[in-house]
């Protein structure tokens, strides 16, 4: 298993992983991606095993808080400790970055996990302005 940045380079291959074992949306496209990581660069990870992309992290820093998106493990990688690495690895490239704020929406079925990876609750409630023309 090796860990690496992600390139644009790695879209295709991307997209298709992310559609098997999470979703796509319009964010995810060749343009919106390229751009994505041209301004954080060196924070979003992929791990491979045999040269397969296993599992992914992204990690968008804005100045001051750091991001979590698109932690994605291979549905047969699951339960290995693969995501809780990916985590741990994007977490310490963007506090070497300069993040003091790293929050987090998460869907119901993984609390869990991000509570055992040292996330806790906040009071604040997620809300977001996002018009998505996406067609799956």
């Amino acid at each position: 298993m090796t860990f690496r940045f992600v390139t644009i380079n790695d879209h295709t291959q991307l997209l298709s992983f992310w559609k098997e074992n999470y979703f796509v949306n319009e964010l995810d496209e060749l343009g919106p991606l390229k751009s994505f990581l041209e301004k954080n660069l060196d924070l979003s990870l992929l791990a491979e095993d045999k040269g397969e992309v296993v599992g992914t992290v992204l990690g968008p820093f804005d100045g001051r808080r750091g991001y979590i998106q698109k932690l994605v493990v291979r549905k047969d990688y699951r339960k290995q400790g693969l995501g809780k690495q990916l985590l741990e690895k994007v977490i310490k490239n963007l506090r070497s970055a300069g993040a003091l704020y790293i929050p987090i929406n998460v869907n119901a079925e993984l609390f869990t996990f991000y509570e055992k990876c040292g996330f806790k609750v906040t009071e604040q409630i997620p809300m977001n302005n996002t018009y998505s023309t996406y067609k799956k």
